[in-house]
């Protein structure tokens, strides 16, 4: 009887090994997303309109390079 009692305490004790099922998933990023507007060329004039148009296309093509940045970091969940 005592040996029973040892058999079904030991069976007890042995758990079956946890079950890891490892999965990837691959996220699709969009190629336009990977890529930002070029930046406007260095104006040659010396005019302030020429520098004040200048910063004004640099701005919006920084503008675009974060928008494609937030949507590939909300695409792949961060």
């Amino acid at each position: 009887m005592r040996y029973l009692w040892v058999a079904v305490l030991l069976a007890g004790c042995a758990a079956a090994p946890p079950v890891t099922r490892i999965v990837t998933v691959r996220q699709h990023v969009p190629p336009a997303l990977l890529s930002c507007a070029v930046d406007p060329p260095v104006p040659a004039g010396r005019m302030q309109s020429d520098a004040a148009n200048y910063i004004v296309e640099l701005w919006a093509a920084g503008g675009d390079c974060r928008a494609h940045l937030g949507a590939v970091a909300k695409a792949l969940g961060e």
